[in-house]
């Protein structure tokens, strides 16, 4: 399956330590049935407006996946 990312996010519910919690069945991966997120696992995170982010498995519950969001190298920027 070819997607830009794994799963669907809303930007405006990451907390200050960058943790957000997504729904399989809402993301575009929700019929793959080979899809199995666990902790620890890498994963693309996206909204359709920008960019993927990549995103570390914390936590799954069934269908909820809580990650903790990468934003890259803030040490670049400085």
């Amino acid at each position: 399956m070819s997607t830009a990312y794994d799963l669907w996010y809303d930007a405006t519910t990451v907390d200050g330590h960058l943790a957000v919690t997504c729904w399989i069945s809402h993301g575009p991966r929700a019929d793959d049935l080979t899809f199995d997120p666990k902790p620890g696992d890498r994963v693309l995170v996206g909204d359709d407006e920008e960019k993927p982010l990549s995103a570390c498995v914390v936590a799954r519950d069934r269908d909820r996946v809580t990650l903790q969001v990468s934003i890259g190298d803030v040490s670049a920027v400085a």
